[in-house]
């Protein structure tokens, strides 16, 4: 896909063929280091000066629905006086958003490419930001559904829930927080390879960086506090039952004896075998014996 306005053009390439990267070759002797690059993802992001072209692998959390949990995909730029070429491995939304706003909106395609180089970058990576934002809120929602239930004794279900975000919410926050690297060289060289009135694009793009840095943590330390409060929750829940079955272990724990004392054959042995009502007679004190410490155990509060 190519979007021309003027000098300046746009160019993404999703999947790059051994073809396209030699017609890139062809067209902007980019190094061949760049270029070998293009051909698999990248384990970390970079920004990095070829001569008079400026190379960044960029990395943005996607959330899988399958996996419930962010994961990365990869953007790599390849910046010329001429515009920018973009290369993926798989057709990400900002970037589908960026390519359809500038068929229907003519006023958004003129500020992306109706400038320099470095504009059209800042439109793409401003998209990618905002995408990053909006991934945050499926986790944002599941946050607020936690929020809501962790008082209505739904513990041992929040457990499993938890776990989820956390999840999700730790992977979304490491590929975030190793993108800080980018916008920090951005800012520092951008200025002198771009020239001092790319300063603020620049500027603004680590402002917004970390505005979705900030968010991530925001998060991460609200869903640790709920984890640990559910904790206590589930905690108490448990000691209360444990309490439940001590108290009727032990209710049921002298009357025990005092049958198995009647049980012994010895000529004073009381009850048994002296009244036709033997058996009702020692129902009877067992019952009533239980319901005396039943009652005196809740007035107590331990039932």
């Amino acid at each position: 896909m190519v979007i021309k306005k003027g000098a300046i053009h746009w160019t993404n390439i999703v999947h790059p063929s051994s073809e396209e990267i030699k017609e890139l070759e062809r067209m902007y002797r980019f190094h061949p280091i760049i270029l070998e690059e293009l051909t698999q993802p990248s384990a970390r992001s970079k920004v990095e000066i070829y001569g008079n072209n400026m190379f960044i692998v960029y990395h943005l959390p996607i959330f899988d629905s399958y996996d419930k949990a962010s994961r990365k995909g990869e953007i790599d730029f390849l910046v010329t006086s001429q515009g920018v070429v973009s290369t993926t491995y798989e057709d990400l939304e900002p970037l589908k958003v960026i390519a359809s706003k500038m068929d229907d909106d003519a006023n958004y395609k003129e500020r992306a490419l109706g400038g320099d180089s470095v504009r059209l970058l800042y439109t793409i990576m401003e998209a990618c930001l905002a995408y990053s934002l909006r991934q945050l809120r499926h986790i944002e929602e599941k946050i607020e559904y936690i929020r809501t239930a962790l008082f209505d004794d739904r513990e041992q279900q929040l457990v499993k829930k938890i776990s989820y975000v956390k999840r999700d919410l730790l992977s979304y926050y490491l590929i975030t927080k190793s993108q800080a690297s980018i916008f920090n060289s951005l800012n520092k060289i951008g200025p002198g390879f771009f020239g001092k009135e790319s300063a603020i694009y620049f500027s603004d793009l680590e402002g917004d960086f970390l505005k979705v840095l900030q968010l991530c943590e925001s998060y991460k330390e609200t869903i640790e506090a709920f984890e640990s409060t559910n904790t206590q929750l589930l905690n108490i829940r448990m000691t209360k039952i444990m309490q439940r079955f001590s108290v009727l272990a032990f209710m049921t724990f002298p009357l025990m004896i005092f049958l198995a004392l009647l049980t012994i054959d010895s000529i004073s042995r009381p009850l048994i075998g002296k009244t036709p009502y033997d058996f009702w007679i020692l129902t009877g004190i067992v019952v009533g014996a239980g319901a005396v410490m039943m009652a005196l155990f809740s007035r107590k509060g331990w039932l």
